[in-house]
């Protein structure tokens, strides 16, 4: 039986997959009528919103606000940087091939991003089973 607090981690991770591939489509599509650093930025939004939207459905099941929406973005902050940071050290310190670095550093970051994504989702405590309301009281969840 898979832990009650695991469960959001790996939906997590399956919309991150899921996200991947949105973003690789797009990119492809793209990429056949527009320089390669327009397909990847338009990749990217198209993504992120993709992202926000089925980590607040399916994740962390709350309501898509805007606020969440404009900070949503600060939750990949961590991925950008631990995977870049990981994959130099990969490749330069540990010899490790270069089309392998970037999933080894990618599977490590996914905790960081994905407890950052819980604070920045919704006001509560990722390991908790109490919401924190507007006005600081405590309220139960339904799921």
């Amino acid at each position: 039986m898979i832990d009650e607090h695991f469960r959001p981690l790996m939906r997590f991770a399956l919309v991150g997959v899921l996200n991947t591939g949105v973003y690789y489509g797009i990119y492809l599509l793209i990429v056949q009528v527009a320089p390669y650093l327009v397909a990847h930025v338009v990749g990217w939004f198209v993504s992120i919103s993709f992202s926000f939207l089925m980590n607040c459905r399916f994740t962390y099941h709350v309501r898509p606000t805007w606020k969440r929406y404009l900070l949503f973005p600060l939750s990949n902050l961590p991925n950008i940087l631990f995977t870049s940071v990981g994959v130099v050290g990969l490749v330069e310190l540990l010899h490790v091939n270069v089309r392998l670095a970037p999933l080894i550093a990618g599977i490590c970051a996914i905790p960081f991003s994905y407890l950052l994504g819980s604070h920045l989702m919704r006001d509560r405590d990722p390991f908790s089973d109490v919401d924190a309301s507007a006005d600081g009281a405590v309220v139960g969840t339904t799921r």
